[in-house]
């Protein structure tokens, strides 16, 4: 960079329109190498310059463009981020700050008053929006970001829980035996009276997994159904048992960019312990290795209580990556001092 470039200075702004979807795709594009971005990974993704068009026109339509900042240095956009809110089960709203700064800019506290700026306007929306309510700050950074996970540790924030992508090599499943259902159950082609009684089983399946509710987002199975019905899934790669005319477990997957995704796995709490996970996965990575992937993604917690880790490893599935999510209280932690 030039000296005069080098020696502008930092100024912020709201995000102006869909126009803006260029610039912030281009952020993105020149900052995957230095955090080492995986773009077929199931935990985190290089967003298009359509899906980042139709989240500002989102936001626009919502009145929430303040929720997101653009960083500028000169003539060069240095970085972005923006706030994301939804509730947790416990009645705790969590107010997510997602920030990207370009490799050429970092060291310069671009992340750092991004941060804060995002900490100060949350703060103002939670007092709006839930006064009185418990409300928590929320950041994000894989194992690869060094530099983003240095920040939200200097500034008070600690890992939660860890989101753990894992990998399957499609080819170590030759001559693996057939799997076995176990008796009474019988696996059904999914049609769309089923999306339903699916989206129910699921979530039976995660209802009191959460101590007291604490870090669950889960989705109600109207959304869940809603999800399912996406033109990105596609029912004949899914692995639905029953027993009678009740749905016991599920194993829903989905191709795209060039690879499988283990989308869904879960059973039914009165039907663990009996093979039945392990037998819907068998059966879903065989339907996928049919259709000819190489390979197949996941991810799933670390401190989940069903151990599905385990079972993914017992598989085959290793570890890619670490995806720390981190929390802050609203109030009451101050920033460390170097």
């Amino acid at each position: 960079m030039s000296d005069a470039a080098s020696n502008a200075p930092v100024t912020f702004r709201p995000i102006r329109g869909e126009k803006d979807a260029v610039i912030l795709e281009a952020v993105h594009q020149r900052c995957k190498g230095a955090d080492r971005v995986d773009p077929l990974s199931s935990a985190e993704s290089l967003p298009s310059r359509d899906l980042l068009r139709s989240s500002i026109a989102r936001a626009f339509a919502l009145g929430e463009q303040s929720r997101w900042t653009v960083a500028e240095v000169g003539e060069d956009v240095a970085g972005y981020s923006r706030i994301a809110c939804w509730p947790e089960r416990d009645g705790t709203s969590v107010y997510l700050t997602l920030g990207w700064v370009v490799p050429e800019w970092r060291g310069r506290g671009i992340a750092t008053a991004m941060l804060r700026r995002a900490e100060d306007h949350i703060r103002k929306l939670a007092a709006a929006e839930h006064p009185g309510e418990k409300a928590e700050f929320a950041a994000n950074a894989s194992s690869t970001e060094k530099e983003a996970t240095e920040l939200l540790l200097h500034e008070g924030y600690r890992a939660a829980y860890a989101v753990l992508e894992m990998r399957l090599d499609l080819s170590t499943l030759a001559g693996a035996p057939a799997p076995t259902l176990p008796l009474g159950v019988r696996l059904r082609p999914v049609s769309p009276e089923h999306i339903m009684p699916i989206a129910r089983c699921v979530g039976d399946a995660y209802r009191g997994e959460y101590e007291a509710g604490r870090y669950d987002s889960s989705s109600t199975p109207e959304e869940f159904s809603a999800e399912l019905r996406e033109p990105k899934h596609d029912p004949t790669l899914w692995k639905v048992a029953w027993e009678g005319d009740h749905v016991v477990g599920q194993v829903l997957s989905v191709v795209e960019r060039g690879r499988a995704e283990v989308f869904e796995v879960s059973v039914r709490p009165g039907w663990r312990r009996r093979g039945l996970g392990r037998a819907l996965l068998a059966l879903a990575l065989q339907e996928i290795r049919a259709r000819g992937l190489a390979e197949i993604r996941l991810h799933t917690r670390d401190d989940f209580p069903t151990r599905a880790k385990d079972l993914y490893a017992e598989v085959g599935f290793r570890v890619l990556k670490e995806f720390p999510r981190y929390r802050k209280p609203l109030q009451g932690v101050s920033r460390r001092t170097r």
